[in-house]
């Protein structure tokens, strides 16, 4: 607190980098004092469109409520705290670049002596929470509901479509839904299941049973077009409806989701109003539940009666598409479905009666081990934890466990639900790869640059151009009139008239001409794109096979506007190179940092001159290994920092002008992929050569 209370600048710079957003308003005009960078981030404010006001910075959100409707601006939290004493608390969405953030906002008064003196507010991006409980509660209540039905010495058709219903209406959080068969021409549709919700919230009466196709309305869209219906804003739909009778509840949002069995539009699960709206994980959580429910459709009605619940608990979780795995206290294999052995590689007879920690990968087993212990004391949190299966390649996966317990409530083992999240490690992986992004960000307005100069006058030439082309046309109009009418001389005298002022000698040298130099504008924009594209690919993490003088060619083109003012750039490729296995975001990222700093060099030496620097990179092969050099002529390294060059956060650059991380980076990715890279510099010539394994 000492150190607070004498530099109140320590608290707000603490605040700023608070790793949960933060607002602070006064109640004077509501002014927003404070907005920290996380806050801006989750809102995709930058300086300059923070308004002083809180209520224009709350507008420009365009926040949307469960139901996707406008959030008034009085209902956000920090408005109500502004109001009146207290705290208020609002779960919303924003939409930014086609992708929605859940945003969580919490707010509370600040209030002195009795006096509300205004508000605070704690906004915090819950989306992958958001999802990942989603994936985590559909999983479960999937598998409860399957449970459900298998546990049933007997079943009918009408019980599968209400469990099924019931478990698609969990599933998705939806208010109201209906589950139903098409007959076998698909023109009608048999609804055996709606929800309590619609039953409740539904005054029409005499609900009917079957629905004709040809004769419904956006519903039996999913069932024309023979793909799943998503509408999240039903008022703004532009698919054809045919409105509601007198009493049937409102919709906000709507899916529909066909199954089909061959060709054949089997059933029809449709499901509304769900907070926040439907995505495609949502369709494809029910395609996946409905070809489990299938299953059992066709057991049923293949036999009258299950012989076994064992058994059809069996059956069941066999189809499911995550693993369950069934241990005993001593954690030994007691049962797993197909999906485990999938997973493992295994047959069943390998896993079973065997020690599952056998298969759990060597960084996870404390992991898996400390979970084993909590669940003799009752604890059944989800973890995550690494197998690895028989080709010796690892799954990431998330066990959402349960105690097993015998008669007497005492703990005998552990049911759990086993679900791939390799696909959604692979998606971090992704976010990282994003990141990594943020180190060409310097260079946006040089590539904006490099792309708008041609295109000036790709511009003006298509202008000339279709200007010519509109006077020629307007002379072949001409022309085909006079003969149409017949020739004359004035008409021949007019054509005469028209041809001189058009100027056909200036128009067939500017045309082609005009035309050439768009080309080579339109050929230059395009180089620009896919050296950009190529730094943005995804898979950029991953390694894979490069060609090293390809990827070092696209780096210097997307660095242009860094060195063009101060250096020229000359290659010295050997074309003999073989190719390199190597991750290419790595690799454009030592590149790109190496150039960089060249051009800084250089640009400190030849700025503020009418001569330019030089930048040489070359490429060759070192018996074994690859070798690149990249030489400057710029200021060059002294020996008294030469030991410091590669430490984190050291530049000799002014403040706030270099971070000090860069050469720092290319160190780190360097001896990561098992390489080496060293300097050699005198006074106006510096030299990194980077050597690495081809193999």
């Amino acid at each position: 607190m000492t150190h607070i209370s004498s530099d109140p600048s320590f608290l707000s710079l603490s605040l700023d980098h608070c790793p949960i957003g933060i607002m602070v308003v006064s109640n004077r005009n509501n002014s927003l004092e404070f907005i920290n960078e996380r806050c801006r981030e989750i809102f995709h404010l930058d300086a300059t469109s923070v308004q002083t006001n809180v209520s224009d910075t709350l507008s420009g959100l365009n926040g949307l409520d469960v139901n996707g409707h406008a959030v008034p601006l009085e209902d956000f939290p920090i408005m109500k705290s502004l109001r009146e004493k207290g705290r208020s608390t609002l779960t919303f969405s924003i939409l930014h670049n086609d992708i929605k953030k859940i945003i969580s906002m919490r707010s509370s008064s600040i209030v002195t002596d009795g006096v509300l003196r205004g508000a605070v507010s704690t906004v915090e991006d819950i989306s992958d929470e958001f999802k990942m409980r989603n994936n985590l509660e559909s999983a479960t209540l999937r598998l409860e509901n399957l449970w459900r039905i298998t546990k049933k010495s007997s079943i009918s058709i009408k019980e599968i479509c209400d469990v099924t219903l019931e478990a698609i209406a969990e599933i998705t959080q939806s208010k109201y839904g209906f589950f139903g068969f098409l007959d076998d021409a698909e023109e009608n549709m048999i609804i055996h299941s709606w929800t309590g919700e619609t039953m409740k919230g539904c005054t029409v009466v005499d609900k009917p049973v079957v629905f004709p196709v040809g004769k419904a309305g956006l519903w039996a869209e999913a069932i024309r077009h023979r793909r799943p219906l998503v509408v999240n804003d039903f008022s703004a739909c532009e698919l054809p409806r045919k409105g509601f009778p007198d009493g049937h509840v409102k919709l906000e949002s709507l899916m529909v989701v066909p199954h089909f069995i061959g060709e054949k539009i089997h059933s029809v699960a449709a499901v509304g109003n769900k907070d926040f709206g439907y995505s495609q994980d949502d369709v494809v959580r029910i395609s996946d539940f409905l070809k489990d429910i299938q299953a059992v459709i066709k057991q049923v009605e293949a036999e009258s009666l299950l012989r076994q619940s064992e058994e059809k608990y069996r059956n069941l979780v066999e189809l499911m598409n995550e693993g369950v795995l069934v241990l005993s206290r001593e954690n030994d294999v007691m049962f797993v479905n197909r999906k485990i052995c999938e997973l493992l590689e295994r047959d069943i007879r390998e896993i079973v009666d065997g020690k599952f920690v056998d298969f759990v990968h060597e960084d996870s087993k404390d992991t898996f081990i400390h979970h084993q212990i909590l669940r003799k004391d009752g604890a059944s949190e989800p973890y995550e934890m690494t197998l690895t299966n028989k080709s010796g390649d690892t799954v990431s996966v998330l066990s959402s466990p349960t105690p097993l317990l015998n008669e007497d409530g005492e703990i005998v083992g552990s049911y759990e639900v086993v679900t791939n999240i390799s696909n959604i490690k692979r998606m971090e992986r992704q976010l990282l790869q994003s990141q990594k992004m943020e180190t060409i960000g310097v260079l946006a307005a040089g590539i904006a640059h490099e792309i708008n100069t041609p295109l000036q006058y790709i511009i003006g030439n298509a202008d000339f151009i279709k200007e010519s082309t509109d006077k020629l046309i307007g002379l072949g109009e001409f022309i085909k009139n006079v003969f149409a009418e017949g020739i004359s001389p004035d008409s021949i005298g007019a054509v005469t008239e028209m041809l001189e002022e058009l100027d056909l000698d200036f128009m067939a040298e500017e045309i082609p001409a005009a035309m050439e130099e768009s080309i080579g504008g339109l050929g230059h924009i395009s180089s620009i794109v896919q050296s950009v594209k190529g730094f943005a690919h995804p898979g950029h993490d991953e390694a894979q096979v490069i060609n090293v003088n390809e990827r070092i060619r696209d780096t210097i083109n997307i660095s242009r506007n860094e060195w063009k003012h101060a250096a020229e750039v000359v290659t010295s490729l050997d074309e003999e190179l073989p190719q390199l296995f190597y991750p290419p975001g790595d690799f454009d990222q030592i590149m790109l940092n190496l150039i960089v700093n060249a051009a800084h060099a250089s640009q400190e030496v030849f700025g503020d001159t009418n001569t330019k620097g030089l930048i040489t990179i070359s490429t060759r092969r070192d018996n074994s290994s690859l070798r690149i050099s990249i030489t400057d002529n710029g200021v060059g390294v002294s020996d008294a920092i030469k030991d410091k060059i590669f430490d984190p956060f050291f530049t000799t650059k002014e403040v706030g002008k270099g971070t000090g991380i860069g050469l720092a980076i290319v160190l780190q990715l360097v001896e990561k992929h098992e390489g080496k890279i060293w300097l050699e510099s005198r006074k106006g010539e510096t030299t990194f050569h980077i050597k690495t394994p081809i193999s």
